[in-house]
């Protein structure tokens, strides 16, 4: 194993032992609106509810490239690497706050 392999290892598991923290702060720093606006753009998918973890495909058709790219960027990570993490994470995030979407009303149509 090479230099740049043990560094990107380990990169990957302080990564990993900050994800919350991390994703909480890459979704502030994105155009979705934090994680409260990641639960919205989830709630207007029909998909209302974080308790079990979403698939990684699942959350970037839902975030749609751009914002997936913003994330990534912030996390310093792939696409691929930041859906994954979001996916694992996301639930524990969501409850953590209380902010667990609600079903739309009436009034927001």
């Amino acid at each position: 194993m090479g230099l740049f392999d043990s560094l990107e290892a380990m990169a990957g598991q302080a990564l990993q032992a900050d994800a919350p923290q991390a994703i909480s702060g890459a979704l502030d720093n994105s155009s979705v609106g934090g994680l409260s606006g990641l639960l919205g753009k989830l709630n207007e998918s029909g998909l209302s509810g974080v308790e079990a973890s979403l698939a990684p495909e699942v959350l970037q058709s839902v975030l749609g490239d751009q914002h997936v790219q913003s994330i990534a960027s912030s996390l310093g990570v792939s696409p691929d690497q930041a859906m994954a993490l979001l996916s694992q994470h996301l639930p524990a995030l969501a409850a953590a706050q209380g902010d667990a979407p609600a079903a739309p009303s009436d009034a927001d149509n």
